[in-house]
């Protein structure tokens, strides 16, 4: 394998996904801290608005990317 190829492999490898699966959950990721970073930059302009939106929204990414991180580490130690 060429070192380009494995530089572009060796993530999703080690993380068990294909090209489209990391593709869509780097997509998810993308558009959920975007939506949180807008909301968040109406809230500093419009503070009555998006009070808890952008911290919850953290918050959710956080707990999904741990599970994630929790899944992968059981589903190694497995396999």
């Amino acid at each position: 394998m060429t070192r380009s190829l494995y530089y572009f492999t060796a993530h999703l490898s080690n993380i068990g996904e294909s090209y489209g699966q990391h593709f869509l959950h780097a997509i998810y990721y993308f558009v959920m801290l975007l939506t949180a970073a807008i909301c968040a930059l109406i809230h500093a302009i419009l503070p009555f608005l998006f009070e808890k939106t952008a911290s919850q929204s953290i918050s959710k990414l956080y707990s999904k990317m741990t599970a994630r991180k929790l899944l992968e580490a059981y589903s190694t130690s497995k396999g």
